[in-house]
């Protein structure tokens, strides 16, 4: 809150009233709420607070709030004392993808409101779950030394939620929390939550904070057990983002069970749709109920910085390796099968022209529909006496009844093409640079 006195235009106002106008929010609304005067400069920043908040916007992009909100599951929570609606708009567009955290407003946040009949909450602008009435703000609390955490209902079941997840969690992240003066009663009710915990011997503490570790431990130290904690500048290097969903199970598996899983970090995504689709195997292990460990797909699989480079598919090979069929003479009855996608099958006789303009091709093909049975046992026979394939070209020397055909073809109507080895085909054998290079 260092900025929130320019960014909601106050400095003039706390300087008619005999405050700094460069004052600290949170020191100067305490003292403000503390002489029980100025009531009217209290309403107004109220009133300018819960405007500047309503009024903030997400980008498209994925932001923290995103990679946060995924890196935990349906059985977490994330308590903040932010009014901000980012966590709410982030959980929002997120849960589609997978199960989510649970998430606590210890202060009261702009984007909840409450139905005091029915003790629910939800969304504001949704209606209330129950008697389908609309939802009321709640309660912002204010940072003031002397807090009432239980004067609002809707804030002391956040609390009293609080306290029950400290009491069995196995892990604590305190992201960008730094525990101010104004807030010791919020600290004293987190600890009493936490140090009861069974589990607080085996329990993992992360801090991300700016300030000097020695600094970090003489205020969290109540927290900690020996050297069960990390403290990082940055939320990247946690337990949370190096192991997406699967934080308590990683830390269990390299502490408790001495074998270790492989690393599975977060990539850096701008995208949320990847980021999407880079936890979806995650939550498909989570919804069989079972966890493998195994670590999902590497950045460079949803490379960012350059365009994808297209995938040659296999008509493009066939189509190289026909080309170059017409500089290759002709081809013997049943040694190269051409097959089409309307499922017309022909046996190729040669490749007269293409046109790469157009897509398009002809080609001769080998007309056997005179010929039965013992007709093409005959034509196998004669076959077996050719020595040079130019001996080919007369047909009826072949078989009486052997015909060609012409057939003009668009590109996109080949679906493959079958090459059968025979004693006189191929005599040259075309290599897959002489594809490529044709293509």
């Amino acid at each position: 809150m260092a900025d929130l006195v320019d960014c909601l235009g106050l400095g003039p106002l706390l300087e008619k009233a005999g405050f700094a106008k460069d004052s600290d929010f949170e020191a100067v609304y305490d003292a403000i709420a503390a002489s029980g005067q100025h009531g009217e400069l209290k309403a107004e920043i109220e009133s300018r607070v819960n405007a500047y908040f309503e009024s903030l916007e997400m980008p498209e992009t994925a932001t923290l709030y995103d990679f946060l909100l995924l890196s935990l599951r349906e059985t977490d929570f994330i308590a903040t004392f932010n009014w901000d609606p980012f966590l709410v708009k982030a959980h929002q567009r997120n849960r589609a993808a997978a199960k989510l955290p649970q998430l606590l407003f210890l202060h009261g946040n702009v984007m909840i409101g409450v139905c005091s009949t029915d003790r629910t909450a939800g969304v504001r602008g949704e209606p209330c779950s129950v008697c389908g009435g609309p939802l009321e703000p709640t309660q912002l609390l204010y940072p003031v030394r002397q807090k009432n955490y239980n004067s609002d209902p809707f804030i002391a079941g956040q609390w009293k939620g609080l306290r029950e997840a400290l009491g069995v969690g196995y892990m604590l992240t305190i992201f960008g929390y730094g525990a101010p003066a104004t807030d010791v009663e919020a600290v004293e009710l987190m600890q009493q939550g936490w140090v009861d915990n069974a589990s607080f011997e085996l329990a993992e503490v992360g801090i991300v904070d700016i300030r000097p570790e020695d600094d970090l431990r003489k205020t969290w130290e109540r927290f900690l057990c020996r050297t069960h904690y990390g403290v990082s500048t940055q939320i990247w290097s946690t337990w949370l983002f190096r192991a997406p969903r699967r934080s308590c199970e990683s830390l269990a598996m390299a502490t408790l069970q001495n074998d270790p899983w492989p690393n599975n970090p977060y990539p850096k995504f701008q995208s949320l749709a990847k980021l999407h689709a880079w936890i979806a195997p995650l939550a498909i292990e989570e919804d069989q109920a079972h966890f493998t460990g195994k670590p999902c797909l590497q950045a460079d699989d949803f490379r960012e910085d350059s365009p994808e480079v297209p995938k040659r598919i296999g008509l493009d090979f066939v189509l190289g390796w026909l080309k170059l069929l017409r500089n290759g003479g002709l081809t013997p009855p049943f040694c190269v099968e051409l097959a089409l996608k309307d499922g017309a099958h022909y046996n190729l006789h040669s490749v007269l022209s293409c046109d790469d303009d157009t897509r398009t091709m002809m080609v001769r093909i080998w007309d056997l529909r005179a010929l039965d049975r013992n007709d093409v046992r005959v034509l196998k026979q004669n076959l077996n006496q050719v020595r040079d394939r130019r001996a080919l070209a007369d047909e009826h020397a072949l078989h009486p009844k052997l015909d060609w055909a012409n057939v003009h073809l668009h590109y996109d109507d080949i679906l493959y093409c079958v090459e059968w080895h025979d004693r006189a085909w191929p005599d040259s054998p075309i290599s897959i640079d002489d594809i490529t290079d044709s293509v």
